[in-house]
């Protein structure tokens, strides 16, 4: 209240009016108490005046000072007669002898143009002050021709002073009361004020939903309560801003495409984590910066700045080379505004979509290449036949090998890839069981057996739980020197044929890539409660840079090798889709020369 300047402007206004008032009301009050005070002592003297001119009616000359003296201490007045040349008759007070002419007195010249008159002067023989009044007799006989009365004005100033005492007294103490009441109202009125402008303040600061004190039917309540249900309705519209808000934020920052909005001179004001991590700066250090201090990718800004020259959006999809090639889409629209008032980008990462368009074509060139290849060899032998050799019996008996060789080839090439779209599409069934690994193991083993001895390799079976490697990533192929439990008995939720298929594919590619001589050893134990199988050779040997692709349909380290030794390129990803479906993995470690161990995990039998 103190600071307020509405209580010190409404309390200092109301406060000067109350003291001019009051203090104009004391002016008029004891002017016009002295006024009746001066009125009531002339009309007094009036009265002598009249007494004493019909005492001194048709008196002798001698006996006039007598009876004015006489009447003057009867009625405590001094009384003076005047002849009408000025001369003083008698007076009540001095020896008239020794009195001076009076004929220029203020009072005796206003009495003889006026037949009264009256006057206020100090007293030239007593030397007080005196309210005179000279009354004309017009009284043809006597000799006295003015009355001249007189009273001093002690009494009347001394009850002057006292009604100026009363009346400025009661003006100082209603001033007091009026100026207590006025700081009373205007606090009254500016506190309401104070408190409206402080919720106003806390409001602008933020503080929505802040209320004040209003009671009373007068108008700073009504806007005291119109201020709370204001108050009131904007907490609960920035609220649902701030919600509405967060939940943008939150769908904007949970999308899969990246979005970036800019104001109008190209600083960030919104970018979600997926477009930080598409364009490679940090999403909450960048707001307030121009995107092009942060961003340094070719075609970016050209993207921008044709959304900002024109009101159709701009789409254009960009590559950017570094460790790996990114592939960006970006659609960029401007906002509404005249200048516009920013754009919008929204970026969709089409890498994964490029890769799997070039897998795609990668795939369509290596099947009609690994069609044409055994198609090729089968239109040579029957064009050789036709041309005569049919009719040979030495020479036909190789060609119609060949024929039959090359269709054996491409119907195992078709059951892959049937089996391989069955996988990916979903629609292959698998029947989820118990399945004991030593006895599919051991057949799996004994349908190898009869090429691996062919090249004098040695198969094995490794049961008793012992890891064959100590990661997937280990360059060696050795048995590691960690134990696991006896792991004959050991059982997987899995589909027994899927099993089968992995464990023939994996052995048939260790049967092919080991040299004579080498070693191939299975086995399966307990892990991290998964089950994991592994297949170790002693063979060539995976580059390590070709061991992220070997699970690609196709693929072939050495294409030209692959393509000698058979096999359709088809059999490590078939593994791969395999493992996967039956919620597994499959992972490989490998070293040039040393050979190369795959492990696949999966589901151990749940527990009832």
């Amino acid at each position: 209240m103190w600071h307020s300047r509405t209580f010190w402007r409404f309390f200092l206004t109301s406060a000067a009016l109350i003291v001019a008032a009051i203090g104009l009301l004391g002016f008029v009050v004891v002017g016009r108490v002295e006024k009746h005070s001066l009125e009531q002592l002339e009309n007094t003297l009036r009265a002598r005046a009249v007494l004493v001119r019909d005492v001194a009616q048709d008196r002798p000359a001698g006996e006039l000072q007598e009876r004015v003296a006489d009447v003057g201490r009867e009625i405590v007045t001094r009384i003076t007669l005047i002849a009408a040349d000025g001369t003083v008759l008698a007076d009540s007070e001095k020896d008239p002898q020794q009195m001076d002419n009076h004929a220029d007195r203020p009072e005796v010249q206003s009495a003889r143009a006026n037949r009264f008159g009256t006057a206020t002067r100090p007293s030239d023989t007593l030397g007080v002050p005196m309210m005179y009044f000279a009354l004309r007799a017009d009284d043809p006989h006597g000799r006295a021709a003015y009355v001249r009365v007189a009273l001093p004005l002690d009494t009347v100033q001394e009850q002057l002073a006292w009604y100026r005492r009363v009346v400025w007294t009661a003006a100082l103490a209603t001033a007091a009361g009026a100026l207590a009441l006025a700081f009373w109202l205007a606090g009254r009125i500016s506190r309401p004020l104070q408190e409206l402008t402080e919720g106003a303040e806390r409001i602008a600061a933020g503080g929505y939903g802040h209320k004040v004190y209003a009671v009373g039917n007068d108008e700073i309540a009504a806007l005291g309560r119109a201020f709370n249900s204001m108050s009131e309705h904007l907490e609960e519209q920035f609220t649902q801003l701030a919600e509405d808000r967060q939940q943008l934020r939150m769908i904007l920052s949970g999308m899969v495409e990246g979005v970036v909005a800019l104001d109008g001179e190209q600083r960030v004001v919104f970018a979600n984590e997926r477009a930080a991590q598409l364009l490679g700066f940090p999403a909450k250090a960048v707001v307030g910066r121009r995107l092009w201090e942060v961003v340094r990718r070719s075609g970016l800004q050209d993207v921008v700045q044709r959304a900002l020259a024109g009101p159709e959006p701009s789409r254009q999809e960009l590559s950017w080379s570094g460790t790996a090639t990114q592939n960006v889409t970006v659609h960029a629209a401007r906002l509404e505004g005249t200048p516009p008032r920013g754009a919008v980008l929204v970026l969709h990462d089409t890498t994964e979509l490029r890769r799997l368009e070039r897998m795609r074509r990668d795939f369509v060139a290596n099947v009609s290449h690994e069609l044409k290849t055994p198609l090729s060899i089968i239109k040579a032998c029957v064009e050789t036949l036709l041309e005569g050799a049919a009719d040979d019996p030495d020479h036909r008996g190789p060609f119609l090998q060949q024929i039959a060789d090359q269709g054996d080839r491409l119907h195992a090439l078709i059951l892959d890839l049937l089996s391989l779209a069955r996988i990916e599409g979903g629609t292959e069934i698998l029947q989820f069981q118990e399945v004991a690994l030593a006895p599919l193991v051991t057949a799996s083993l004994e349908r190898h057996r009869t090429r691996a001895e062919s090249k004098k390799q040695t198969l094995e079976t490794v049961a008793s739980g012992q890891r064959l490697v100590t990661s997937e990533n280990s360059d060696s192929s050795l048995p590691a020197t960690s134990h696991w439990p006896l792991a004959t008995g050991l059982a997987a939720w899995a589909d027994e044929e899927a099993v089968h298929e992995i464990l023939d594919n994996l052995i048939d590619n260790a049967v092919k890539y080991t040299p004579e001589g080498g070693r191939i050893r299975v086995g399966w134990f307990l892990e991290d409660g998964e089950v994991c199988l592994q297949v170790a050779d002693s063979g060539i040997g995976i580059p390590e840079q070709d061991l992220p692709r070997i699970f690609e349909r196709f693929y072939r380290v050495d294409k030209a090798r692959s393509r000698e030794l058979g096999g359709t390129g088809l059999g490590l990803s078939i593994v791969k889709h395999l493992a996967q479906a039956m919620h597994g993995s499959v992972g490989v470690a490998s070293e040039v020369g040393k050979g190369t161990t795959f492990t696949v995990r999966l589901p151990r039998v749940p527990v009832a």
